[in-house]
């Protein structure tokens, strides 16, 4: 019976091995499945890998090839500031080479441009041609002149003195104050007691005193004559003196270039005896208005902001040396075109315009102190800010632009503008003495503003924009 019991449970040990051998074969099956995943797995994951080390040796070799066009393009720039930089600098020295070569010759003619630039030396060429080929009329004039001397040497005789007042020939002059006075320069003549006249004139005073001369020597070739004057050939001169042409101007022009901050200059011939004359400056408008610019009583007159968009022109009243009147004479500046400004001017504030806003630095006014501070100007669409800068730090007037905002040009102050802000409060301002940049010059900085404060008022009115070209000049 016992044993019987022991194969059973031997039975039962091995059926359970049995078991445990199937399930172990099951798991192992199994694990055998799970491991072949693992590997397609694997595959797929070295394949994921070799992917993206051949993406990273790509991107490798992409960021290599773009440094080396960002060195080869970097390289590229630097050669073409180093070509720049040696054309900029033949440039200056062909600038400098035309400068030096040419401002002392203008210096020996007596012509000294505003400024040492190309383009004052080019605007004082242009004088120096306009006078010369008036020097040239004049010789021609005196040619005949002193061909008619010779020829008829009785008619000058008899009409010495006729000849020498209404005869004379042409003068050229450039500029002159409104004065009665004998001895005072007027016309590039001077006046003395004797009656001679003395050239005196900033331009080409060497070629006139060479014309004065040869006056000297044909008056010197009839001075033997004059013993044998009677009083009778008195009295004929005194008739002719009253009933004389009236003194005039010929071939009045207007020299410069008329953009503001430049100066031009009334030039001509006296004419029936003309010694001085009295000047006035005249602005024009569309309408046909004109109004006499204070102050603008000499023959030389420096353009401002107030004259753009205008016509400019100058009234000229000659007068003899017995103060007799003749007609008036006008001309006008720029071809009788409206005033404009320089195209690099145009330009600065059309850059102005587009960026919104600009700062400039000038000087202040202090009234209680009587001195300028420095201090910088800074403008936008909608209102301006002055604030000093240095030792006195702080804001003078930080404003809106309103209706009421008035800019302003004092006369003879070429540097000087002023702001009328709220509560009538004027603030005098400076521009800067040291700047040649157009970009700085008083006339700009007025213009400019001039065009904001008109923006912001017709937007603070509702007025519609028209689609049309932007007018940068108004007032």
């Amino acid at each position: 019976m016992n044993e019987f019991v022991e194969e059973e449970d031997v039975l039962q040990q091995i059926k359970e091995q049995e078991q445990e051998i199937i399930k172990l074969r099951k798991h192992l099956a199994e694990y055998a499945v799970k491991e072949a995943h693992i590997q397609d797995e694997k595959r797929v994951l070295a394949t994921r890998i070799g992917l993206m080390y051949k993406a990273i040796d790509q991107e490798e070799q992409d960021l290599v090839e773009a440094t080396a066009k960002a060195i080869a393009y970097r390289q590229d720039i630097i050669e073409e500031n180093i070509r720049v930089g040696y054309a900029l600098q033949a440039a200056l020295e062909e600038r400098s080479i035309f400068v030096s070569s040419l401002v002392p010759f203008l210096v020996d003619q007596s012509i000294h441009p505003a400024a040492l630039d190309a383009v004052s030396v080019v605007s004082s060429l242009r004088i120096l041609f306009k006078h010369n080929k008036e020097r040239l009329n004049i010789a021609e004039e005196k040619l005949r002149d002193y061909a008619h001397y010779q020829y008829q040497p009785q008619i000058l005789q008899s009409y010495r003195k006729e000849v020498s007042f209404k005869d004379s020939p042409q003068r050229e002059w450039t500029h002159a104050s409104f004065s009665p006075s004998p001895e005072t320069v007027h016309m590039g003549v001077e006046r003395r007691k004797n009656e001679e006249d003395v050239v005196n004139s900033h331009y080409l005073p060497s070629i006139l005193e060479e014309e004065h001369e040869q006056d000297q020597e044909q008056e010197h070739s009839f001075s033997h004559q004059e013993d044998d004057y009677s009083d009778e050939d008195d009295d004929e001169y005194d008739d002719f003196n009253t009933n004389k042409p009236l003194p005039t101007i010929e071939g009045l022009q207007i020299l410069g270039e008329p953009f503001p901050g430049n100066e031009i200059q009334a030039s001509g011939y006296s004419k029936n005896g003309t010694t001085h004359c009295g000047f006035e400056w005249v602005r024009h408008s569309q309408d046909g208005s004109f109004i006499y610019i204070e102050g603008a009583k000499q023959s030389m007159y420096t353009v401002t902001a107030d004259d753009v968009d205008y016509y400019l022109s100058i009234e000229v009243q000659p007068l003899d040396d017995k103060q007799r009147k003749g007609d008036v004479i006008r001309c006008f500046a720029n071809d009788h075109k409206k005033i404009t400004c320089h195209p690099d001017m145009i330009r600065e504030i059309e850059r102005t315009l587009t960026v919104g806003h600009a700062s400039f630095k000038l000087d202040v006014w202090k009234g209680f102190s009587d001195t300028w501070e420095p201090a910088v100007l800074e403008i936008n669409k909608s209102g301006y800010s002055i604030k000093f800068y240095g030792p006195n730090n702080g804001v003078v007037v930080d404003s809106k632009y309103t209706p009421k905002t008035v800019i302003s040009i004092p006369e003879e102050a070429p540097l000087e503008f002023a702001i009328l802000g709220p509560g009538d409060v004027e603030q005098y301002l400076c521009a800067d003495y040291d700047s040649a940049d157009v970009c700085c010059s008083r006339d700009t900085i007025v213009l400019t503003m001039r065009l904001f404060v008109k923006l912001a008022v017709d937007k603070q009115l509702g007025k519609k924009k028209k689609k049309k070209r932007r007018v940068l000049f108004f007032k």
